[in-house]
């Protein structure tokens, strides 16, 4: 038998059930709209009809070629048979993708949801959407990261860039380190890609962490001083988007893009968890991403630095279990992360101290 209690006389605080209608049903939650993730301004989508297959790389040197500035070659005086070099051709390489199939799953019960307050089946199909956004956020990430997948002349350490004394972090308004850094990275994309890839193509893509530290170098303060947000700065109400980082929208001409997804990196039910960021601190990279989000099928050659290759796009799916009572929910996502154009894209290493 259930006790009923202790009793006691009627006031002000006990005559009432508490329940979940007193603060009209207010939910507090953090989840986020996968639409809201930075990693859509930093790679292009390009849909795939199978999740294996090759992408065409082509190198470019050949359009401009003139070998010692000199067009001996290529003359053709009147009457002479047609120069043959049997050259002329450029090199490719068909690079091979197989996409991998994640699924992001949540059990409810009959009796959960039935009796829960809020919709339960949604907001937990929200969670989902927003995790496997973050395992998107960390696959593309991982890539990046590794330095074996960009080209050799285009991964540098700040301090090595030529003229530079040490890292962004430190650097002043007389060093100019990060200034420098930004114009070698973007002269040697500008002649790796014949000029195609154009400053307005550019991102500076770097986690939260690094974009404060460099915020608060010398160089930066400087530069923010003499901007048109330097009032508002002083104030604290610079309506830019990146205010809270303590970096413009555009430095030196290139737009930035600051990566903020976190990942919770415990288990579920740890004591502690455990929140990073899915990039790492001290790296910047400048990457081309020109076009659309999406880059259609037979469009033409493409500049962007990263893609994901896309077979299925974060399927949301239900399931009633009658036999079980129970609702298996599913966010289903299909895709490999693919540096398509390393050249146009540009890996800085140890920008912090």
């Amino acid at each position: 038998m259930s006790s009923i209690g202790t009793a006691a006389y009627p006031g002000g605080t006990n005559t009432y059930v508490k329940n979940h209608e007193a603060t009209g049903s207010l939910v507090t939650s953090f989840s986020r709209n996968p639409s809201d993730f930075p990693l859509a301004r930093y790679t292009q989508i390009r849909p795939v009809t199978q999740d294996a297959g090759y992408y065409l790389r082509i190198t470019a040197e050949n359009a401009a070629r003139i070998v010692g500035m000199k067009l001996n070659e290529f003359v053709w005086p009147d009457g002479a048979d047609r120069p043959r070099r049997n050259a002329g051709t450029e090199k490719f390489a068909f690079v091979d993708y197989r996409t991998q199939r994640y699924d992001f799953d949540f059990t409810l019960g009959y009796k959960a949801e039935n009796q829960a307050s809020w919709n339960i089946r949604d907001t937990e199909a929200a969670f989902h959407a927003q995790q496997a956004m973050t395992g998107r956020t960390v696959a593309v990430q991982q890539m990046l990261q590794n330095t074996a997948n960009w080209d050799a002349s285009h991964v540098i350490a700040a301090a090595a860039v030529p003229g530079n004394t040490g890292s962004w972090e430190v650097s002043t308004t007389t060093r100019t380190d990060i200034k420098r850094t930004i114009n070698y990275g973007r002269e040697i994309i500008h002649q790796h890609t014949l000029g195609t890839v154009k400053k307005k193509d550019l991102l500076l893509v770097m986690n939260p962490v690094t974009a404060r530290k460099i915020g608060e170098s010398q160089e930066l303060v400087d530069y923010m001083k003499g901007s048109p947000e330097a009032r508002n700065e002083i104030r604290g109400d610079r309506a830019e988007k990146y205010s809270d980082f303590g970096v413009p929208d555009t430095l030196y001409g290139v737009e930035i893009c600051v990566e903020d997804a976190v990942v919770v990196t415990s288990p579920r039910g740890a004591s502690v968890p455990v929140f990073e960021y899915a990039m790492q601190d001290g790296i910047v990279l400048m990457m081309a991403r020109p076009g659309g989000l999406v880059s259609k099928a037979g469009s033409g050659p493409s500049f962007s630095t990263a893609m994901v290759l896309a077979y299925e796009e974060m399927t949301v799916e239900d399931r009633n279990d009658v036999d079980n009572r129970r609702i298996e929910g599913h966010v289903v996502d299909d895709y490999a992360p693919a540096l398509t154009a390393p050249v146009s894209g540009f890996y800085f290493t140890d920008v912090l101290e």
